[in-house]
């Protein structure tokens, strides 16, 4: 009964945020067409600047995770853990099932949805291997230091 329950919570959960999706892209992208009407936006590498910068973010956040279920995962192992830490990144980010199974049904051939896709994987899986091992590089470090 938990896990049926737990699953109804996961479902609505996700029809929120569905239901808020929905309903900003049938307006919003119209609206901010509207704003935008006359402003001209030029690339620049300081966009680029700030984008790194605040790219810590997500790593704060990732790091964050791992620290708060660190616990289970080093019962684990390192590389168990990465691997399933990189699969909840990519499924918190509708990556890991979603965005590729919408490439598919907007009609997007199957080689350009795989390639799309693949560099998406790839930032997470990148992460979340950073995450887990450096985070217990950085425990092992600071332990024999500490001893």
């Amino acid at each position: 009964m938990k896990i049926i329950l737990l699953l109804v919570v996961a479902a609505m959960a996700s029809f929120s945020g569905f239901v808020v999706h929905v309903f900003t892209v049938e307006w919003l992208s119209q609206w901010v067409g509207a704003q935008m009407q006359g402003i001209e936006v030029k690339p620049s590498w300081d966009v680029r600047y700030v984008a790194a910068v605040t790219s810590v973010e997500i790593g704060l956040g990732a790091l964050g995770l791992y620290y708060f279920g660190r616990q289970k995962f080093v019962q684990i192992g390192r590389f168990k853990s990465a691997v399933i830490f990189s699969v909840l990144l990519l499924a918190l980010n509708g990556r890991l099932i979603r965005q590729p199974l919408m490439d598919f049904v907007i009609s997007n051939p199957w080689h350009v949805a795989i390639v799309q896709n693949t560099f998406n994987w790839l930032v997470w899986i990148l992460m979340g291997f950073i995450v887990v091992y450096g985070y217990e590089i950085v425990v092992t470090l600071t332990d024999k230091k500490n001893a």
